[in-house]
């Protein structure tokens, strides 16, 4: 009998199971258990042991084949033939195996009981099974939540495989640990250390990892970089014909498609990962599927009443197996539901079975929490109770977001908290002062701004794919009119975008953050300068406006949609009206319909506001407020005006210099006709000034600026990218400068001024959080920004240019010289240039 030719088929198949393939390893199986069975009469201790070897590792694929129970019959037989044999080497790798499945299978007391029993016989285990053991053994604390038994197995799970010089078993530990730290709240280090595990060279699926990768990477509120991660995920999944994992994958697509607000998209992924878990009998993933639908259901506005007994029934079966964080969510949705309903007293009793939420919970879960306990505060009538609720919560958000180090993650974990700011702001508009509702707005605005800005290390491995992003975008330059040459090339920028983006995850933050600015402390630096500030509100689908004049004022501005499409139709006009050889027919019905919409933002968002704009304003947007070009309004015209993205960081920017010096460079890019006589006549604006034009205009050279400049001047080519903002860029001769890039300089100069088209506009993510190059900057300490929010000729560029800069060093502020500049250009429309921070004195 050939027992070593069919433990080989055994080893293949346990390859090509690790490699994910499923099937394939289950066909092996098959086949060496026929050969053995044709080949003996079964009664040899030899070829029983095989045998049982056999049944042991058929199992898993089994299971993940043909579903759990299919999988526990192969162990039970394992069982049978082991106990005959008496061999404790045979039954340790039973136990353990049988964990797997039960782990997998949402079996948990199962699962640890047969840990249990495989850790009692240890030492009888061969090398592959103790790691198993020690790595099953971390695996299943870690999604019970007990991170401390955790990190001790797994680590001595990867300790293990690095003494046995065994990388599979390494890749496997650490991403395990991985896991472990994104549980316990470390999301950068987590994507670190998957990061380390997937580039390790082991033949092994890359599926599960992506999945885990997708997990983190939502919880940081990178909601769309998710999705495409589990789309990737599913499809190995799916070609592997794993169903388990398949539906674990779908189940966070549905998470994803409800934290980015897609409900039609959340359902029908839950609903797809329920079959699955259902004809796998795993009642564990069918109840996480059932309470996502839930979720689903309350925020489409199903009646309350249909979803009370569902989310109850979920949360009693979920605490029943242990599974306290999720229990804790079924409860809350049921409480939403109660609260529906009116049902507050109810509601109440249901929170109070939740127990404490822990600081080691998700932030979603700690967040959800808050929201829903200050809900059922203020429909208890308990206002001061619901607010300091809600206090409380946005101060662990900025936390949170202070945790990371990337200005990517920082903005996109503010969608956490965007229910809670809704509340807040509503709270604050039902109690009818106009003070709460500035500093309920305030809490919740551009929180990113109020942290440090963290300098990333030194990144040889991301400079180089920098340099071969750059050298796409050149490439893409060239044919980007040849649709067939530029598809491959578009992939190639959105991978290589992805990888840099990837290695800027996992810096970490100082966890700090500066707190909102009070009304009594902007209303001072107002009085001092002589401003009056208005900020704009929106919940519920209205705006709101708080100015802060003489006095303090509150004004409803109604419906918030037909506003934002009055901006988007004003700047799509803006952008015809840029181009230099337009019809004169459609030129003047363009710039009708430009004065048209402008004449309906005045009415919706200036008018109502009179008494408070007889000063230089400075406006708090909101939305896409920030890409309005406020000069374009006819009130408007010619007013010193600026535009903050939070009041605290216009307080913080409007400080006094701290150097009376003021070193100017003026830079201009390629290709841009008046680029070069725009750059002279800044620089010659200026007594000390350097020019950098034709070959001087680099990239080096622009760094150098931003280290060393007060007043940094770029006429060059920009593009701002609304899907990846981080990648809006200026032109140089040397290649394109990103926004990701300017993190990496230690100081910026207090005054920006880029005359590109558009590259004032930003991509704005919840919480009001912005991103693109002007935003960069602000973040980054550059005090005044200013840029175009639309496009512009490069004729009415320089001669706004030449205007600015001429008042500027005449001793006007950046606002009133740009008022001044732009009133003063010869041309049918008003520049659509905007003053980004603070008013700025040179």
């Amino acid at each position: 009998m050939d027992l070593a030719g069919i433990a080989a088929i055994r080893t293949q198949a346990v390859e090509e199971h690790n490699r994910g393939h499923a099937a394939t390893a289950l066909r092996l199986l098959v086949r060496a258990q026929r050969q053995l069975a044709a080949a003996g009469d079964g009664t040899g201790r030899d070829e029983q042991a095989l045998s049982v070897a056999l049944w042991i590792t058929r199992a898993k694929p089994e299971a993940e084949v043909h579903g759990v129970e299919r999988g526990m019959a192969c162990l039970d037989e394992a069982r049978r033939m082991a106990d005959r044999l008496g061999d404790p080497a045979l039954t340790v790798r039973i136990h353990s195996q049988c964990a797997v499945i039960a782990m997998r299978s949402g079996r948990t007391e199962l699962a640890l009981a047969e840990l249990a029993a495989a850790e009692q016989l240890i030492e009888h285990a061969d090398r592959n099974d103790r790691f198993a053991i020690l790595l099953n053994a971390g695996s299943l604390r870690l999604f019970r939540g007990e991170l401390a038994g955790t990190r001790r197995r797994l680590s001595g799970a990867l300790d293990f495989a690095r003494a046995e010089n065994m990388p599979e078993w390494a890749f496997k530990a650490a991403h395990n640990l991985a896991y472990a730290e994104f549980l316990g709240g470390n999301l950068p280090r987590a994507l670190d250390l998957m990061g380390e595990a997937n580039r390790l060279e082991v033949e092994v699926s890359r599926a599960v990892g992506l999945l885990d990768t997708a997990r983190v990477l939502a919880e940081a509120g990178l909601v769309r970089e998710a999705d495409e991660t589990l789309a990737a995920a599913g499809e190995l999944f799916r070609a592997d014909r794993v169903a388990q994992d398949l539906a674990d994958c779908e189940l966070e697509r549905a998470r994803c498609a409800l934290l980015g607000g897609d409900i039609a998209a959340a359902r029908r992924f839950a609903a797809t990962a329920r079959r699955r878990y259902r004809r796998h009998g795993n009642d564990q993933g069918r109840r996480a599927a059932e309470l996502v639908l839930l979720q689903g259901d309350l925020s489409a506005g199903r009646p309350g009443s249909r979803l009370v007994g569902p989310a109850l029934r979920l949360q009693r079966e979920l605490a029943d197996e242990g599974l306290t964080l999720v229990a804790r969510t079924a409860a809350m949705i049921a409480a939403e539901a109660q609260l529906q309903i009116g049902q507050a007293a109810e509601a109440a009793e249901t929170l109070a079975t939740l127990g404490r939420v822990r600081a080691t919970d998700p932030i979603s879960t700690r967040l959800q929490s808050h929201y829903v306990h200050a809900r059922v505060d203020a429909a208890r009538g308990r206002q001061d109770a619901a607010a300091r609720r809600v206090h409380r919560a946005f101060g662990e958000l900025a936390r949170y977001q202070a945790s990371f180090g990337s200005i990517d993650m920082r903005t996109a974990a503010a969608v956490h908290g965007r229910r809670l700011a809704e509340l807040d702001i509503v709270l604050a508009l039902d109690g009818g002062r106009p003070a709460a509702v500035f500093a309920a707005a305030e809490r919740a605005r551009a929180v990113s701004s109020r942290l440090a800005a963290v300098r990333p290390p030194e990144d040889p491995v991301a400079a180089e794919l920098l340099t071969e992003l750059r050298q796409t975008v050149e490439t893409l330059r060239a044919v980007e009119q040849d649709r067939a040459a530029s598809a491959p090339l578009h992939q190639r920028r959105r991978d290589l975008e992805r990888r840099i983006m990837a290695r800027s995850w996992t810096i970490e933050g100082t966890g700090e953050a500066m707190r909102a600015a009070g009304l009594a402390e902007v209303r001072a630096s107002l009085v001092e300068r002589g401003e009056n500030l208005v900020m704009y509100v929106q919940a519920g689908g209205r705006l709101s406006a708080v100015t802060v004049a003489d006095r303090v004022h509150r004004h409803d501005l109604g419906p918030a949609a037909p506003v934002i499409e009055l901006v988007q139709r004003a700047r799509a006009d803006l952008d015809v009206l840029a181009q230099p050889a337009l019809p004169t027919p459609l030129r003047a019905a363009v710039r009708a319909s430009l004065e048209r919409s402008a004449a309906g933002l005045e009415a919706a968002l200036v008018a109502p506001l009179r008494t408070a704009i007889d000063r230089p304003l400075v406006i708090v947007s909101t939305g896409v407020l920030g890409q309005l070009p406020w000069a374009s309004l006819p009130s408007l015209r010619g007013r010193p005006l600026v535009v903050a993205p939070s009041a605290t960081k216009w307080l913080t920017s409007a400080q006094r210099r701290d150097s009376d010096r003021t070193d100017v460079v003026a830079l201009a890019g390629p290709d841009l006709a008046r680029g070069a006589p725009e750059a002279e006549a800044v620089a010659a604006s200026w007594h000390t000034s350097d020019l950098l034009t034709g070959p001087a205009a680099t990239r080096a050279g622009f760094a150098a600026a931003m280290g060393s400049a007060s007043i940094l001047h770029v006429a060059a080519h920009g593009v701002h990218q609304p899907e990846n903002p981080l990648f809006s860029s200026l032109r140089l001769v040397d290649g394109p400068v990103f926004a990701h890039e300017l993190d990496q300089h230690e100081l910026a100069p207090e005054h920006v001024v880029l005359s590109a088209c558009e590259v004032g506009l930003a991509t704005v993510r919840p919480g009001d959080e912005a991103l693109g190059l002007a935003s960069v900057l602000l973040q980054l300490g550059t005090r005044s920004v200013i840029a175009s929010v639309a496009r512009v000729s490069d004729a009415v560029a320089e001669q706004t240019m030449a205007g600015y800069h001429a008042a500027l060093s005449a001793g006007a502020d950046s606002a009133a010289a740009l008022a001044a500049a732009v009133a003063g250009v010869d041309s049918d429309v008003t520049p659509p240039f905007v003053a980004f921070g603070a008013a700025w004195r040179g």
